[in-house]
């Protein structure tokens, strides 16, 4: 008896809360105020629609409260029933005369046809064209992407388990596979056609020069562009001695090679020609690797001290990483002159290096002479005059201080493109 009075109560308040007027003879009039889903579900179709229904258990959980009035003359109860539920997520679907209302299933995307697309590089490797254009695409993937990338000479990893770290290391091949939609495939095509170009190229002459020059002399930098100036037409401005770099456009290195081999205090130490691939780098080493003493271990359990040995090279060393633009070409140039000498202090039974090294990055036009100096030493050399067996006081005696600056004289030419591409 108490359940049914609490049932009736409920049903009193809900009703107390919309306006109903079920009566066939008259139109169809409520309005509804803050009242939860499933309960204003139940009462359209007990009291107005008095049809068949189900409610789906995760419809009567539907905690939210909705508002709406509706009158039948102005509209059709059953369209606005249907659009209404609709807005609220739900369904309705008759089966033998009762209404199912339950949540609308989320719509399953329509599978996207997908096509393969096999290419092979032209110049371009590739895993540097996957690097570019793997983040272009977000549905369609390149069958060559990995995890880790192996380091350049490593072997690639044969028959590894899928699973394994092994398989994950990216290594590169000669053949690029996409799979993707139709869309995404032309796209690939015509950026491809775009990207996969030759590698700019570089051939760079370089002469490296030392010159001597006394205390009464001017630097060899400014001795260069005298020398120069005339022929060429250098010029750097009213301040030569405060600047140790200038280029220049007209002439050729062996037209500026002349003009500096013919002073006797030009000594001419290297003379590479390099061919280097833009975003690569090239080393020329004329010298030798001379044994230094390295670091001490000690065995376990006692005895001897083992000493290690390092090798490190000396003598003319020249690198450069050159980065070919459209316009410009970025050059990025270690120059080191080194040698070793006795030890006079310090550890005696390991040699000193000394070394006079350049290091910078220039930026050139095809063709563009570049001058480099600034790497100057100074020694003081002192001589005495007269008879060995005389006292000091009856000998002369004097100082002459001697210095000497590396030169390097560059040339960079652009390798055309037509001839790369027909390698």
């Amino acid at each position: 008896m108490k359940k049914l009075l609490a049932i009736l109560a409920l049903a009193f308040s809900v009703l107390a809360q919309a306006q109903i007027v079920p009566t066939s003879a008259q139109p169809v009039k409520f309005d509804f105020q803050s009242i939860s889903v499933p309960q204003v579900i139940q009462l359209v179709y007990a009291d107005v629609l008095k049809q068949s229904f189900v409610i789906d258990p995760a419809v009567i959980s539907d905690g939210r409260v909705v508002s709406f009035r509706f009158d039948s003359s102005k509209g059709n109860l059953r369209t606005f029933w249907t659009a209404f539920l609709d807005s609220l997520g739900l369904s309705v679907e008759t089966r033998s005369g009762v209404d199912f209302v339950t949540v609308k299933k989320p719509d399953q995307p329509k599978p996207v046809p997908t096509d393969a697309y096999v290419y092979r590089p032209r110049f371009r490797s590739v895993q540097y064209l996957v690097d570019l254009l793997g983040s272009l695409f977000k549905s369609g993937a390149f069958s060559v992407q990995r995890a880790v990338r192996s380091s350049p000479g490593e072997p690639s990893p044969t028959n590894a388990p899928p699973a394994s770290a092994s398989a994950q290391v990216q290594t590169d091949s000669d053949t690029l596979i996409f799979q993707g939609s139709e869309v995404e495939v032309a796209n690939l095509k015509r950026l491809l056609a775009q990207v996969d170009l030759p590698v700019g190229e570089v051939f760079v002459r370089a002469v490296l020069f030392e010159v001597s020059t006394g205390r009464e002399d001017a630097s060899g930098f400014s001795l260069a562009l005298s020398l120069l100036g005339g022929k060429l037409g250098v010029s750097i401005g009213s301040s030569p001695s405060q600047a140790n770099a200038v280029t220049f456009k007209s002439g050729t290195i062996d037209a500026a090679f002349g003009l500096l081999a013919s002073d006797s205090r030009f000594k001419t130490l290297s003379s590479p020609r390099l061919r280097v691939k833009s975003g690569t780098s090239a080393r020329l080493m004329v010298g030798q690797d001379v044994p230094t003493l390295g670091s001490v271990s000690y065995p376990q359990g006692g005895g001897a001290p083992v000493q290690s040995v390092e090798y490190r090279s000396a003598g003319v060393i020249f690198s450069l990483s050159p980065t070919v633009r459209d316009s410009l070409i970025d050059l990025l140039v270690d120059q080191q002159i080194s040698d070793f000498a006795k030890t006079e202090t310090g550890v005696n039974n390991s040699p000193t290096l000394s070394k006079r090294a350049l290091s910078t990055t220039v930026s050139l036009s095809d063709g563009e002479l570049v001058l480099l100096g600034g790497l100057t030493s100074q020694k003081l050399v002192e001589s005495s005059s007269g008879l060995s067996w005389l006292p000091k006081a009856l000998r002369s005696s004097g100082q002459s201080q001697s210095q000497t600056e590396v030169l390097l004289l560059l040339q960079v030419e652009r390798v055309q493109a037509d001839s790369v591409a027909a390698r």
